[in-house]
């Protein structure tokens, strides 16, 4: 049982190794200026251009 738990602690810390890791990149993408993008049918915009967008069913009521 002692074992289980070690290895639970293993994995534990390893999940806030990288939760820290992962808050760290996107500070870092922040600081840098760079911004996440939005999907839009097959390309990519920022998200003051995806603001303007409204996905809408353009086959009507089917």
């Amino acid at each position: 049982m002692l074992k289980d738990r070690v290895l639970d602690m293993k994995h534990e810390m390893l999940c806030e190794r990288t939760k820290r890791r992962q808050q760290a990149a996107k500070a870092e993408l922040v600081r840098r200026g760079v911004t996440p993008r939005t999907p839009i049918s097959t390309a990519y915009v920022p998200p003051s251009v995806a603001r303007v967008f409204t996905h809408t069913n353009v086959r009507g009521l089917a």
